[in-house]
């Protein structure tokens, strides 16, 4: 079965072929940058992420050998649109990176309410949490949010558009922080916070629910049958676990295993067979399959900010490595040691989740001198983004307990430096599957599961060809970052004041 595997993202929508569980290396990708068109903004314009959709799956049945006989749909977490009752955009999307509700989250930790939503929905009060951004809109734009209705994530969107339904799987609903993971239904206590009723939500349908019915317009715009079935398949944080081959529970249980993923945001998950949350409320927990939830903490800072230097430091890469920007990049931080002589980058571009949940946070270099030129400057970031997700596996091994591999993917997979980069600065193993695509890996097991082609997702992953890479760490890289680590660790706490002060100035001075 020929299955296109559609990632919506944050700065692009991906679709890539699979046959069956074996992904043939056909892929498409259009990008599209995000509007900040005042401090803390960070929207996607709904209608040219659909256009994006279109034209990746229209070019995968171009190039495909057969007729594509299914279409797995993942997306990332925590977008937020109101739409009108035809459907229609009154705003575009907000996006997980966008801070603009960060009072509205700092109030609601401050509710007596709080730890019971969080119990109840795993989701930690932060900006990025639909929540939170409900709770922004009926504060700032209260026209819209009385207009509105109904509130949906960019996924919900383009089904809409595709197939006439408002419909929202359990896994893109568990990152709302609205969604009780125990009942499986809409929190009423969130739904309270928020000053909505499940009317303005999307009904909930388990993961793998299939949509037929597709548009004929959309049908022959993507060279696609009118009966081809899409198949709702969750969050691309959780699919990535699926993909990974990473289930808790049955032969394949791996729970001892972390996976860590870098594409456009990073983060470290464990999968678990019943919802757990952390005491301190550091990390989330989210829906994937009818007994499979991911607990973990996911960064702002994954990706975006080698997307920071490769967009704003053209010199860096000009001339250098083909025409790979990114492959340039680490050929410059290649040149300086590990360490990168004593500089340290806090990757906080757009606020931090997980470990601080503080959408105030920046970024910074600390340690700066003479002798530090762009080699030192471009290792530091990319150890930066490292040295923050070291933080969160430490919250994770408290809550999910100690792992001793890391299951690697995403885009940063692809890149030999940064993986042993990775594995230095962890101290352990890194496993890279042979597919690093493991969202799109983990949606078309998915889809095969729910059409019939599997028995179960346990059977699904079986059909995975085990890793066959293994990164084995250094152990002098390795000893220096374990001596830089708690200085990175530290400094946050140190800043949080100055982190305010400023992003209050940039607020009144932008």
């Amino acid at each position: 079965m020929l299955i296109a595997a559609l990632d919506i993202g944050t700065s692009s929508t991906r679709a890539l072929l699979f046959d069956g569980a074996r992904y043939t290396g056909r892929h498409a990708q259009v990008e599209y940058a995000l509007i900040s068109e005042e401090p803390g903004a960070a929207e996607l314009d709904p209608m040219q992420v659909m256009q994006a959709v279109v034209e990746c799956i229209a070019h995968l049945s171009e190039g495909a050998p057969a007729p594509i006989e299914a279409v797995a749909l993942s997306s990332a977490m925590h977008s937020l649109l109101a739409v009108d009752a035809d459907g229609t955009p009154l705003l575009r999307a907000l996006t997980w990176a966008d801070n603009r509700a960060s009072a509205a989250a700092e109030a609601l930790k401050a509710d007596p309410e709080s730890a019971y939503i969080y119990a109840a929905t795993g989701v930690p009060q932060h900006p990025m949490s639909p929540l939170a951004k409900l709770l922004w809109l009926r504060q700032a734009r209260p026209q819209v949010f009385q207009q509105a209705d109904k509130f949906v994530s960019l996924l919900e969107f383009v089904c809409h558009r595709l197939f006439g339904v408002w419909q929202v799987d359990h896994g893109i609903a568990s990152a709302s922080g609205l969604y009780n993971l125990a009942a499986r239904e809409w929190d009423h206590a969130a739904l309270q916070a928020a000053g909505i009723d499940e009317e303005r939500l999307s009904p909930l349908v388990p993961p793998g629910a299939v949509l037929t019915g597709l548009a004929p317009a959309y049908a022959t715009s993507m060279h696609l049958a009118a009966a081809t079935p899409f198949v709702l398949c969750g969050a691309d944080g959780c699919l990535a676990n699926l993909g990974a081959g990473a289930l808790a529970g049955g032969a394949a249980s791996i729970t001892r295993r972390a996976v860590l993923t870098i594409g456009t945001s990073g983060a470290f998950r464990m999968t678990v067979d019943r919802p757990a949350t952390d005491a301190q409320m550091r990390s989330f927990c989210y829906a994937l399959g009818p007994q499979q939830f991911v607990i973990g903490g996911a960064t702002n800072g994954g990706g975006l900010p080698l997307r920071w230097l490769r967009d704003n430091f053209p010199q860096l890469h000009a001339g250098r490595e083909g025409d790979d920007p990114y492959n340039a990049l680490a050929a410059l931080a290649a040149q300086a040691r590990p360490g990168a002589g004593g500089l340290l980058f806090h990757p906080y571009l757009a606020g931090e989740r997980a470990p601080l949940w503080n959408a105030q946070a920046r970024a910074s270099f600390i340690g700066l001198n003479f002798r530090h030129g762009p080699p030192q400057m471009v290792r530091a970031v990319m150890e930066g983004i490292l040295f923050n997700l070291a933080m969160i596996l430490d919250v994770l091994e408290e809550t999910g307990g100690a792992c001793g591999e890391i299951l690697a993917g995403g885009g940063f997979a692809r890149s030999g430096f940064w993986l042993q980069m990775a594995a230095d600065l962890f101290g352990r193993p890194l496993i890279v599957a042979d597919n690093p695509e493991t969202t799109a890996q983990g949606a078309a097991l998915m889809a095969l599961t729910a059409l019939g082609g599997c028995a179960d997702l346990h059977a699904a992953v079986a059909l995975l060809a085990p890793a066959t890479r293994r990164v084995e760490p250094d152990p002098d890289a390795y000893a220096v970052y374990a001596r830089l680590q708690p200085v990175f660790a530290a400094i946050p706490a140190t800043l949080a004041p100055f982190y305010a002060e400023l992003s209050q100035f940039q607020r009144e001075f932008p």
